[in-house]
């Protein structure tokens, strides 16, 4: 469960080309979005919530109204140790392998390397998919027609983004770009649903991507989407543990080492289908809200059903619940449109909201009572289900594995069971584990920015270096800083796991000209179920319009 995985939903584009700049592993997004370009599909999900991937060096094409490409059926991992000769083309790429105990493997049956392994697929047929049927696609590359390209210290950086449709659907955060001493890589995106001062967070996000390049660990801090960012405080959190351990933060940036979490043994949703090959590791694949389940009207169900069990050692009074998933992209531009709501009263919701008034105070309950970006963690127990805590959503790009540590002494037998009912569309799930071991000890060295500059080139290290309201602020898409922090010695013996730990809040910028829709808010703040009833018949109205784009394109 060591990675996170960068993810956009359907009606996502963050599209990304080999470049100066580019995202830590894939994106997913809808098919009427690649349709027509020259994209490289890595995997696929159908409507039916099967999961088909592609190998990384052969993927899918759109080809007419169809995804084609070769589907594995039998991989097989070949230690390098076990290789007499291996044969590369003039530019490096595997062309075939020659097994010690003779046996060749040819390009033909696509094979590339994996840390220490060639793997090889020796059983491959061609599978088409009707477009229709898809509900996203896995893309590594697109050819956008609008590209943003700035210079900033010497490094050229071309953000392969897709500005029209990004701003359009996503609306959190600030995004971080880790230096890995070639180039500038997306890896994390703090406080996600801070959309005003009065919901300021700070919070601590794995850095997978960073390298010490001359005694320096380096960043970019961007918006790219139409708001205005406000970061308040911006320091590395370098954490040296045992290699046998996992470092994982929790809500509050607290550090945790997990020992050997447990998978769930069983997983199943409210429907009883098997959720295991979804939720059970930490890797591609999500579960999100199938639209096939959904229903725009008034008697449709609002939330989702999720039952996860998992082996409990005898005696144990305390578990750890390891949760990677994150907002959809939906649930992101949801928060927009529930603004959107409030029209040319919107400042007022505003003032109060910072002020700690009435206002917020409604928001976050309703926020909470329908699971929208907070997510009830339910234990069976002696007494039924009970709450044992909230897992807080993040921005919907990145996938961010949390801890959260709960009493278990009430639960009675060798099982534990978890259930969540995430609001209809608002959620993904990469992964869960539980792990019941304690925390060993850990170095760790929280480091404050040594030089920060933004984009014309001025000082603003002061501005990152303390939690005090004096805030880099960013109006402007396009606008960046490029920060740099000094490396601490590393502690023998031990490896090094790395964290932003930022804090501050965004603004969405509203047209706010229209009447406040007064009936429809209060509904959604007093009657339960409302306002994902809202949301899900809205998601509705968009896929259909989007089916009938790919529709027209394909005819």
């Amino acid at each position: 469960m060591a990675r996170k995985i960068t993810t956009s939903i359907t009606l996502a584009a963050f599209l990304v080309f080999t470049c100066s700049c580019v995202m830590r592993t894939m994106q997913k997004v809808p098919p009427e979005v690649v349709y027509g370009k020259d994209a490289d599909i890595l995997g696929v999900l159908t409507t039916s919530g099967e999961h088909i991937e592609f190998p990384k060096n052969a993927p899918g094409r759109i080809k007419g109204d169809k995804v084609v490409g070769n589907r594995i059926a039998r991989e097989i991992k070949i230690a390098k140790t076990e290789l007499q000769t291996i044969y590369r083309t003039d530019h490096g790429k595997l062309q075939s392998v020659v097994t010690k105990a003779g046996r060749e493997y040819s390009a033909d049956q696509i094979i590339w390397e994996e840390n220490e392994c060639v793997v090889v697929c020796d059983d491959i047929f061609v599978t088409s998919i009707p477009l229709k049927d898809i509900e996203l696609v896995w893309i590594r590359k697109v050819n956008p027609g609008l590209t943003f390209l700035a210079t900033l210290g010497g490094v050229g950086l071309t953000l392969g983004v897709v500005m029209g449709i990004i701003a359009a659907m996503k609306e959190s955060c600030p995004f971080i770009y880790s230096f890995n001493g070639e180039r500038y890589i997306f890896d994390a995106e703090p406080f996600g649903g801070a959309i005003c001062e009065g919901l300021k967070r700070t919070e601590s996000c794995a850095l997978e991507e960073i390298k010490e390049v001359n005694g320096r660990y380096s960043i970019l801090v961007t918006n790219e989407v139409d708001e205005t960012q406000y970061t308040d405080e911006l320091k590395l959190v370098v954490v040296d543990h045992t290699p046998e351990t996992q470092v994982i933060p929790d809500e509050l940036g607290r550090m945790h080492t997990v020992s050997n979490p447990f998978s769930p043994r069983r997983a199943v949703d409210g429907k009883g289908r098997d959720l295991i090959p979804v939720v059970g590791t930490n890797d591609w694949k999500f579960w999100l809200s199938r639209t096939a389940d959904l229903r725009g009207d008034t008697i449709g169900p609002t939330k989702e059903e999720l039952i996860f069990e998992f082996p409990k050692p005898e005696g144990t009074k305390a578990a750890r619940l390891i949760f990677n998933g994150c907002a959809t992209l939906w649930g992101s531009q949801m928060i927009k449109r529930l603004l959107d709501l409030r029209g040319n009263s919107v400042q007022e919701w505003y003032d109060d909201a910072d002020s700690g008034g009435p206002s917020l105070m409604k928001t976050r309950m309703m926020t909470i009572r329908e699971e929208l970006f907070r997510l009830h963690i339910r234990v069976e127990t002696t007494r039924g289900w009970t709450s044992k805590g909230l897992i807080q959503g993040g921005g919907p790009l990145i996938s961010e594995s949390r801890l959260y540590s709960f009493d278990i002494s009430d639960v009675p037998g060798d099982t534990l069971r978890i259930k969540l009912t995430p609001a209809a569309t608002f959620w993904m799930i990469n992964s869960l584990g539980v792990d019941y071991s304690e925390d060993q000890p850990v170095l760790v060295n929280e480091v404050a920015p040594l030089e920060a500059h933004d984009a014309l080139g001025r000082d603003v290290r002061d501005l990152l270096t303390l939690e005090d309201g004096e805030y880099l602020v960013m109006p402007r898409t396009g606008d960046m800083a490029r920060v740099s922090f000094l490396s601490p010695p590393q502690k023998a013996g031990t490896v090094r796991s790395i964290f932003i730990k930022a804090g501050g809040y965004y603004d969405i910028h509203l047209e706010a000209k229209a009447a406040p829709q007064t009936e429809i808010i209060q509904r959604m703040l007093s009657e339960p179920g409302f306002v994902i009833r809202y949301a899900v018949k809205e998601y509705l109205k968009y896929l259909a319009e989007g089916g009938q784009k790919v529709r027209a394109r394909s005819n």
